[in-house]
Formats: C-alpha cells, sequence, structure tokens
C-alpha cells in the first residue's frame, strides 16, 4: 500500500477532526516528511484535506471524493477484505470487470468502481449517463456456487435492485421504487440503471461469473449530462457522501445473496413495485401486447394478465402505460 493511502486511510478513519503530523508519523512509523508529501498528493489528487497550524490536518466531512478507505470503512465484516478497484474515468464498469476475467484471477465479490464512465450501458444496448462527480457506478463480480440455475437469472438483477433500494433508505432515507426488471425511480425519475450479466458455458450449462453493474444518480450532474433527459432522469439529491451511499449498497447486496430468503427479497420488491397493477406494454417475439402487471414469481420473473392469458416475462422491457414520468 502507498504511503498517501495509508495517511488517507486514518484521515478517514479520523474525518472532521485533525489529526497532528506527528502523530500520523508516529502511529504509521514513517518521517513528517513522508505525510507532507503524501497530503500533498492527496490534496493534488482532489481531496478535500485542510491543514491547520499546532492541530495538524483532517478530510473535511464533506468531501465527496470516492476512495477505497471511505468505501471500505462502513462494510459490513464479511465484505471487509475484499478487493476495491477504483478509476476516476473508465469506459464500463462493467466492460473493465470482463477484462480481468478473461486476464487474471478475480476474487468472489470484487467491486470496480468509477468517478465517470465514458460508455455506461444499460439493458438491450442502451446508454447510461455517468457524469463525474455525481453519480455512483460500480460493478460486483460474483463467483456462484455450481448448483447456480440459469432460469434464475432474473432474480440477480431483483436482489440489486432491492440493494440499492435498502441501501439508500438505509444511507439518506428515501424510499426508491422498483420498475421490472432493472430500474429504480424516486420521485417519478429514474435514479438508478442495473445490468447483470453472465460469463457462462452454455454448452455445459456452467456459469464462471455473474456481473452485477450498477449506476446510481446521487446528486445533480456540474454539467448538462442530463439537459436531453430532463424529463426522464433524475439523482437523490442528498448531502451524504458516495463512499457511504456505496457502503449500504453493498452491505445490503451481500445480505441479499447471502443472509436472506428469496421469498424476502421478492416481498420487498413487490411491496415497492410500480408495474403491479398498472397498465403496460411490451414486445414478445415479435408481437406487441398490452396488459396489466399481476406478479413477480420466484424466479424474479413478471407475470402479467392480457385479459385472454397470463404471461411469464423473463426478459425484454415494459413500458407503463399513462402518464409515468413526472415531468420538470
Amino acid at each position: 500500500m502507498k504511503t498517501k493511502d495509508i495517511v488517507l486511510r486514518e484521515l478517514e478513519r479520523n474525518r472532521a477532526n485533525y489529526i497532528s503530523g506527528q502523530e500520523l508519523a508516529e502511529r504509521l512509523n514513517i518521517s513528517r516528511t513522508a505525510i507532507w508529501k503524501a497530503i500533498n498528493s492527496l490534496k493534488e489528487s482532489g481531496f478535500q484535506i485542510e491543514s491547520q497550524t499546532k492541530l495538524g490536518y483532517k478530510l473535511v466531512e464533506s468531501d465527496d471524493k470516492l476512495s477505497d478507505e471511505g468505501i471500505r470503512k462502513g462494510l459490513r465484516d464479511e465484505l471487509k477484505d475484499i478487493d476495491i478497484v477504483i478509476y476516476d474515468e473508465i469506459d464500463s464498469t462493467n466492460t473493465e470487470a470482463k477484462r480481468r476475467l478473461y486476464s487474471s484471477d478475480v476474487k468472489d465479490f470484487t467491486v470496480i468502481v468509477a468517478d465517470m464512465q465514458k460508455g455506461g450501458r444499460g439493458r438491450t444496448g442502451k446508454s447510461f449517463t455517468s457524469p463525474k462527480g455525481s453519480g455512483v457506478y460500480f460493478s460486483i463480480i460474483l463467483h456462484p456456487k455450481d448448483s447456480y440455475d440459469f432460469s434464475y437469472f432474473d432474480l440477480t438483477t431483483v436482489k440489486a435492485a432491492v440493494a440499492v433500494a435498502e441501501g439508500i433508505r438505509e444511507s439518506i432515507g428515501k424510499q426508491a421504487e422498483i420498475k421490472w426488471v432493472n430500474d429504480l425511480f424516486l420521485k417519478g425519475k429514474k435514479i438508478c440503471g442495473i445490468l447483470s450479466e453472465l460469463d457462462a458455458d452454455f454448452e455445459s450449462r456452467s456459469v464462471k461469473s455473474v456481473i452485477v453493474g450498477i449506476g446510481i444518480n446521487v446528486n445533480k450532474p456540474k454539467d448538462d449530462s442530463f439537459k436531453d433527459l430532463k424529463d426522464i432522469a433524475g439523482y437523490i439529491g442528498t448531502d451524504v457522501i458516495r463512499n457511504e451511499i456505496l457502503s449500504s449498497v453493498l452491505n445490503a447486496f451481500y445480505e441479499n445473496n447471502y443472509v436472506k430468503s428469496d421469498q424476502e427479497i421478492i416481498d420487498y420488491y413487490k411491496k415497492h413495485s410500480i408495474v403491479i397493477g398498472r397498465d403496460l406494454s411490451f414486445v414478445l417475439n415479435g408481437k406487441k401486447y398490452s396488459a396489466k402487471g399481476v406478479d413477480i414469481n420466484d424466479k424474479g420473473n413478471l407475470i402479467v394478465d392480457t385479459g385472454s392469458e397470463r404471461l411469464t416475462l423473463s426478459s425484454g422491457e415494459v413500458s407503463i402505460k399513462g402518464d409515468f414520468y413526472k415531468k420538470g
């Protein structure tokens, strides 16, 4: 670990409180000069660090730069040793996850985080706008057991959607609603998209890895990234720093995959669904349908009623009829 990362860890542990250069040097067993160089390097990297004679250094409480230590500080014990990789800018965290899987061994529950994505992707090839400094864009790499059932793939995304809703609720107290299967909304605007992908051998029906990509719009972008999406895309709007939001989502994601029963997760998903009971439209096998959302089954599939039959949707996109998006 680099000296600046070790110093950042101590500043993060004492966030908003001054710690003297002498105390840092003694704690870390390095020179005051090394501390000074590390502090300057962190400032150059964008961290908001205040310096005061006789008081020392402190990481400003509102500092919102994504960092390994900032994320790791809020993680539950089971996740303290996971690998976290952070980029200031990248094409797509899912794409980077694939590159890593193809080139090296990757630990289970490795998390790849970006402050900005230039090529963020959603389902059906749609782009996901990922402006700098305003959102949380990350991918989680899982190595499922040999018994992973392909037919339950939608449930992976369902668990992720519930984790995001729970993480947001836990960290900032706002309740997001879920649009099957991979979008979350707040006040009628989309604030999160999820893209789950398999690294699988379809002949042997074996799954090597699952990549779950999540993008959350936290605060209004400083640029005009949402200018053409103002009637659709929204953001949470909060003073809570992104590291804390991400930690809360990762904790909930762990619990949904390794602690809670599938039924508990499905129940939460249905409770906060905005498609159940709504009039929907969708295309299936080239044919356009109108139907009412009825239920979510134990595989995370959407059950709809066309009036003449009930259909089970395991993929695709549904549209909610009527004035769904709140304008403005």
